[in-house]
């Protein structure tokens, strides 16, 4: 099949899939795919209620066991929405079964349990895609075209933020070293690993460093500091906190050699200052995604997580027709793991520099 078939094949196709997982996300993961062209045909969580409700809103079925939900016939796909100590498992039992699969992040716990499903899925020809959604998002969108067309010239390095409390957390396992895999770096720092990762290129060197002094959760830091270096000598510094006292903030600046760009989201915003040669004018343009900021301020921010869900589902099925797009593959949850785990823990007496 030639390109633009399987381009066309991807925009029209209808999958049919299966959720594991009811919970915050998967509600959401459901919403945004009923509205599109594929189908959620049954879904499975260990709470019957929340799965029931999900199931008669999208005219699916209940499969209160899992394994039954992944040896249906009728299905393509499986959404897994479950915390991440189970995402393994979960995943090569399902290309097993032949299904691809659409992961919620982190991919998983550590680089061998990724690398298993990646090697899983490899085996069973099936294609395995992560829930990066912030790829989607209209701001990080404007940012990787802006600096793929040479805006702010040759990219020279990164800053990159991402904040909030820890009395944020909706689920209490998500401080749980044992089910997540670690703290900050691999909950909301996770999402900030990919971009970087996006923007920069392959990462070459790490270092970093994990510290626990506020909420003392054990294994699951709540702030963790990287510095990143691409094989051409871009750099990247990288700080992901569960304590940030004011509101949400999700922030990255790339710098080049003739200007910068800001995006950030909730708000969702794009910045960027450009100069026509080296210590020129500089002149600003600001994307302010008026649709956006009116749907979320007026149904949640859970409204812009939704679009950028479908915008996903599309990718998916792209990947799945054989193409090559924006979503991000199981190979790059693995290298957001392998980043991640570079931080040394301050109270280990190891080294602090980590290479992955």
């Amino acid at each position: 099949m030639n390109q633009t078939a399987a381009r066309e094949d991807a925009r029209t196709a209808t999958l049919r899939y299966g959720l594991i997982g009811c919970g915050d996300i998967g509600v959401v993961r459901a919403a945004a795919l009923a509205r599109t062209k594929s189908r959620l045909i049954a879904v499975s969580d260990i709470d019957p209620k929340r799965a029931t409700a999900i199931a008669s809103r999208n005219n699916a079925v209940f499969d209160r066991d899992w394994r039954t939900l992944l040896a249906r016939p009728d299905l393509d796909a499986v959404i897994i929405s479950t915390p991440p100590s189970l995402h393994a498992e979960m995943c090569i039992e399902a290309v097993q079964m032949g299904k691809h699969v659409l992961c919620e992040k982190p991919l998983a716990r550590t680089p061998d349990e990724c690398r298993a499903m990646i090697e899983a899925a490899d085996r069973h020809d099936r294609t395995l895609a992560v829930g990066f959604n912030y790829r989607f998002y209209p701001s990080f969108a404007l940012a990787k075209h802006l600096l793929a067309e040479g805006r702010i010239g040759e990219l020279s390095h990164i800053r990159a933020y991402a904040g909030y409390s820890a009395t944020g957390h909706n689920q209490p396992w998500v401080k749980d070293a044992s089910v997540v895999g670690g703290g900050a770096l691999h909950d909301n720092g996770i999402h900030l690993i990919d971009l970087v990762r996006w923007f920069l290129g392959e990462v070459e060197q790490v270092q970093g460093f994990a510290t626990g002094r506020v909420w003392q959760y054990g294994r699951a830091e709540d702030n963790g500091f990287l510095l990143l270096r691409s094989p051409h000598g871009q750099v990247a510094t990288l700080h992901a906190s569960w304590t940030e006292w004011g509101r949400y903030e999700f922030r990255i600046e790339l710098v080049g050699s003739l200007g910068k760009i800001v995006a950030t989201c909730f708000p969702m915003r794009t910045e960027v200052t450009w100069t026509d040669r080296v210590g020129g004018r500089a002149h600003t343009r600001r994307h302010g995604f008026l649709g956006t900021m009116v749907g979320e301020h007026a149904r949640s921010y859970r409204w812009v997580v939704a679009r950028s869900f479908r915008r996903e589902f599309e990718a998916f099925a792209s990947a799945v027709a054989g193409l090559t797009p924006v979503i991000a593959t199981g190979k790059d949850g693995l290298r957001a793991i392998e980043i991640a785990c570079a931080a040394t823990p301050l109270n280990e007496t190891s080294p602090g520099a980590a290479g992955a």
